[in-house]
């Protein structure tokens, strides 16, 4: 008896410390490669950095992921611009969903027929909020 409570305590315990993605927001979140954190770096507007990059896929497009990340506007605000990838990859390319994503970086393009409605933009907003380090 002992012994299966043991084992039950440790089955708990390690099912709690393996839910890291759950503490990001959900199952659905994913970590957003180097590669396309840097293709939204490179394209910023003055005064604003991004970071706490979050992607999720999407499950009204075949090939879209949304990335997400915490914007701070010049004067400090903080906000979570959406923006759309079809390679979750360093090689992918990074497109504008919303008007955020538009004013953090204005040069990106919009990727057509897709929209901050679609299933997975709100997810992903949501996992950049839970990202480690940024708080709410």
């Amino acid at each position: 008896m002992i012994r299966s409570a043991a084992l039950l305590l440790c089955v708990l315990t390690v099912a709690g410390c393996g839910s890291s993605s759950n503490a990001s927001g959900g199952s659905r979140c994913e970590d957003v490669p180097i590669g396309l954190n840097n293709e939204v770096a490179s394209s910023l507007a003055t005064g604003f950095t991004v970071d706490g990059f979050r992607a999720v896929k999407s499950r009204d497009h075949k090939n879209v992921w949304f990335l997400s990340a915490r914007a701070a506007d010049p004067s400090g605000g903080v906000f979570y611009p959406t923006w759309a990838t079809n390679k979750l990859d360093d090689k992918g390319t990074v497109y504008a969903v919303d008007a955020k994503s538009l004013q953090v970086a204005p040069g990106k393009a919009k990727l057509p027929g897709v929209s901050a409605t679609d299933d997975g933009a709100a997810a992903s907003r949501d996992c950049a909020r839970n990202a480690p380090g940024n708080g709410s």
